[in-house]
């Protein structure tokens, strides 16, 4: 199996991403922590798992970690985005 069969980019949870930021968020910029890189939300790689990991496309080091629990979202958010 490849990495790429593991994973889809974050336009594959735009849903869930326009619920906790109500903006329109594929389109906003991010810059990593790691390697300074800046690519949009939307370019990003997706992992789910227990919850949903947003890696950054150049490093791949975590961007943003979201979990859907019954009773509301927990967000993690690394770097700095740019909405």
């Amino acid at each position: 199996m490849t990495e790429r069969m593991l994973h889809t980019d974050a336009n594959a949870v735009a849903g869930l991403l326009q619920e906790v930021f109500v903006e329109e968020i594929t389109m906003a910029q991010r810059v990593c922590q790691s390697c300074s890189g800046r690519s949009a939300t939307g370019a990003h790689r997706v992992y789910r798992g227990a919850g949903i990991v947003l890696r950054c496309p150049t490093c791949g080091d975590v961007a943003a970690r979201i979990s859907v629990l019954p009773e509301g979202r927990i967000l993690e958010l690394r770097g700095v985005w740019i909405f």
